[in-house]
């Protein structure tokens, strides 16, 4: 059996049971050869956000309550969370870098989507470089993330319709967007912790959700492509999170 490898944080306490298994740890590095019974004591939000970049799960499907995370490393960006209303998105503070599950009820529900994909269900997986839309927790359903064609316009929620289903998605095209994973081969599933970014063809082709003085627009990302603009560090880069 190959080795799992899986990044443990130190505050972290848990308990192992072993069967037939050997265990070593070093550094922050657990090892374990074999099968083995793991309970962890600890949120396990922070179990899946801490896993190794080759284990993410679970999959963010259609359908899935969201947050989305600047993808900044350090500085004061590492606690902001996307938040949007119905004239403007921009950064909002919500504790820690991770969304618990008692911060889906404390933080503000305009932090919170729902994601769709075009031509899945409920349930279904959603892949690289899929088309989907944004609706709002707080406004309801009817409420999705809108860019607009200027680079001055500041993308809010607006009020459009309730389920995109068949040619809506191309008739609503206004409100649709192409996600993309910096982890995830284009056309395999995003997961839980993964960097991402959204294209916004909308307005045009080399147009992304980008964050610059104080707000989000459609604007360029350099190079216009997954590898740059999906990624850590950058104004167009989030870490996605669901509700567990």
């Amino acid at each position: 059996m190959k080795p799992l490898t899986v990044a443990v944080l130190f505050a972290l306490v848990f308990a192992l049971g072993v069967n037939s298994a050997s265990v070593s740890l070093s550094s922050s590095q657990l090892t374990l050869n074999g099968n083995a019974h793991i309970q962890f004591y600890g949120p396990r939000e922070a179990i899946w956000a801490g896993l190794s970049n080759g284990h993410r799960y679970p999959i963010i499907n259609s359908g899935d309550r969201i947050a989305l995370r600047s993808a900044y490393t350090s500085g004061s960006y590492v606690n902001y969370w996307m938040r949007c209303k119905s004239s403007y998105c921009r950064w909002y503070t919500c504790p820690g870098q991770v969304m618990t599950s008692s911060a889906w009820s404390s933080c503000s529900s305009y932090m919170f989507y729902y994601i769709h994909a075009m031509g899945k269900m409920n349930g279904q997986p959603i892949n690289s470089g899929d088309v989907v839309s944004l609706s709002s927790q707080a406004y309801g359903s009817r409420y999705r993330l809108y860019c607009g064609t200027s680079t001055s316009t500041k993308c809010y929620m607006i009020s459009t319709v309730s389920s995109l289903t068949g040619n809506n998605w191309f008739y609503y095209n206004y409100i649709t967007f192409q996600i993309f994973s910096k982890y995830a081969t284009d056309g395999t599933p995003v997961q839980y912790g993964d960097v991402v970014a959204f294209k916004y063809p909308y307005a045009y082709n080399s147009a992304w959700l980008y964050y610059y003085s104080s707000y989000f627009y459609p604007r360029s990302c350099s190079s216009n492509s997954k590898s740059s603009c999906a990624t850590e560090n950058r104004t167009t880069g989030f870490k996605i999170f669901k509700k567990l």
